[in-house]
């Protein structure tokens, strides 16, 4: 078990004082290193300057000392660093000395000549203690601040998918609203949907307690961003959305309002691409005034994000610009689907299949058909196509394994041209393939920062595709490869010389260094500085 340590610093303007407290400590550390001193100082003035940078666990300070004394300089210094215990060692033994010290609520208050250790020893250990306390009281209370604050978040997550399906009496509403502090009912509001692009790549690429831990930091990020616009609120609400209010007091004019929504949507794109590299789309709802509303706010900013289906990554969108869909020409492009799959022949090119699937894609964009339609349509093209190549590939996959829900209907037409293609040529050799080429791609570029989005380029898929290919093939998803690939590297590394853990980064791609050591540990067990004490005492027998 580590030996916890402390850092001490000395303040006095006896040179002869300072010395024995230096053999002093030396001493004690050839025990047992537990105090060991950082700085020191002959003077108060010099002591707050060096303290305040150093913040040391324990200060050891004269009374009597020119420019500044000792009591005035914990006076000074207890304001800043309310956890740093004192110890005063004094020649003078005076009351007025005694009550200044008992004022500034020094630990100790040890006579200096001559100077006993035993003394100094259980100030020390005294001193210590109290660390212990301090720092355990804090752990404590950061939990509870943590358990409140994630109760909080539940309450409010399952608060809101109650109220927007109005099974929520007004009594508590109004409670509840009173309780969390959140007063937009009362005010102008409008409801926005904040949706997580490339769902279906974060449900491959994080673990499930990784994806809770960033859908937590992605409300955050909302809400704060939400708070700095003016007042509101956000939560999680399912699956990959987020669900928020922005509220203002005074009316504004549709204008004004267009122009705050389209403020806020663009703040929150960008920050949560900066802070946590993840990309969204926000759509907003009209205004509204009172909780009775809630349910109708709710559905405009659904319905808005509808559109997302048929968008890229990163979009803002508002009432006013919502899409005309032409549900009417359903039946045309089922007849297109129809006569695409009798067409489709074992030995078709590439080039072939992505021209017919670009005809198909072009069709849809001139003539939008509603997503409820259309996602069904293509789950059946998908069933379909399986069907047709079932019989002479024993490369089969469920229908069920077509990830349609969380994707726009791009990434599903391009999931199916990939699948297609797969099945025309050879099914699980030519993935093969490709996953070796992903592999060799990885391997070349592991000192690089990969993306899922890249490799999958590399080798001529889309990212949604490949990444379920990946996982479905390697049974481990894109990114624990990397990392585990990365971490192996890191290991091959420390066996030749020693590094540090910036230098270890830098050769293996990763630019945050505690999430390299907590990537090192989870797959090693060790820290890399523990790791390379281990690897040095092998070498040494």
């Amino acid at each position: 078990m580590k030996v916890k340590e402390y850092t001490c610093f000395i303040v006095d303007d006896e040179d002869l004082i300072i010395q024995r407290l230096e053999l002093f400590f030396s001493e004690l550390s050839q025990k047992e290193r537990v105090f060991h001193v950082v700085g020191k100082a002959n003077n108060g003035q010099k002591g707050i300057e060096e303290i305040m940078q150093l913040k040391p666990d324990i200060v050891i300070s004269d009374i009597v000392m020119p420019r500044m004394d000792g009591i005035a300089m914990i006076e000074q210094l207890k304001q800043e660093l309310p956890h740093t215990q004192f110890i005063l060692l004094t020649a003078y033994s005076t009351f007025e000395y005694a009550q200044r010290a008992i004022h500034a609520n020094v630990l100790e208050y040890i006579v200096k000549v001559p100077l006993n250790e035993a003394d100094l020893n259980r100030a020390l250990v005294r001193a210590a203690g109290i660390l212990d306390e301090v720092k355990k009281k804090e752990e404590e209370f950061q939990l509870l601040n943590i358990s409140v604050l994630e109760n909080k978040y539940r309450v409010r997550k399952q608060f809101f998918n109650e109220l927007i399906r109005g099974e929520i009496p007004p009594h508590r509403v109004s409670n509840f609203t009173n309780r969390m502090e959140s007063q937009f009912f009362q005010a102008n509001y409008c409801c926005f949907i904040v949706e997580m692009n490339l769902y279906e790549n974060f449900r491959n690429e994080y673990s499930a307690v990784d994806q809770n831990i960033l859908k937590y930091a992605i409300t955050n990020v909302i809400e704060e961003t939400v708070m700095n616009c003016g007042s509101g609120v956000a939560t999680d609400l399912s699956d990959n959305r987020f669900i928020g209010f922005l509220s203002w007091e005074n009316n504004r004019s549709d204008m004004d309002t267009e122009y705050a929504c389209q403020t806020l949507g663009s703040q929150i794109v960008t920050h949560l691409q900066q802070y946590l590299n993840q990309r969204v789309s926000v759509a907003f709802g009209g205004s509204h005034r009172g909780w009775e509303s809630i349910k109708q706010a709710y559905t405009e900013a659904h319905n808005v994000s509808e559109d997302f289906y048929y968008h890229g990554e990163k979009v803002v969108k508002t009432p006013p610009h919502r899409f005309q869909y032409r549900n009417d020409r359903r039946e045309e492009f089922q007849q297109k689907l129809a006569g695409f799959l009798v067409g489709v022949q074992r030995q078709v090119s590439k080039e072939e299949l992505e021209k017919e699937f670009a005809e198909l894609h072009q069709f849809v964009m001139d003539h939008k058909i509603h997503r409820s339609i259309m996602a069904p349509m293509l789950r059946d093209l998908y069933r379909d196509i399986t069907a047709k190549f079932k019989s002479g590939n024993t490369s089969t996959t469920d229908v069920a394994e077509f990830p349609i829900e969380f994707m726009t209907f791009r990434e599903q037409l391009t999931y199916i041209s990939d699948f297609t293609f797969g099945y025309v040529h050879a099914g699980q050799l030519l993935h093969r393939a490709e996953i070796m080429g992903a592999m060799r791609f990885i391997e070349k570029n592991l000192r690089q920062r990969l993306t899922l989005e890249a490799i999958a380029e590399n080798v001529n898929l889309a990212p949604s595709y490949f990444s379920s290919l990946f996982k479905k093939t390697m049974n481990e998803g894109v990114i624990s490869y990397i990392n585990r690939k990365k971490i192996q590297l890191a290991l091959e590394l420390l066996n030749v010389q020693d590094y540090s853990i910036l230098e270890l980064c830098e050769e293996v791609g990763i630019v945050n260094e505690g999430y390299f050591c907590k990537l090192f540990k989870e797959y090693t067990g060790d820290t890399p500085k523990q790791y390379r004490i281990k690897i040095t005492r092998y070498e040494s027998k």
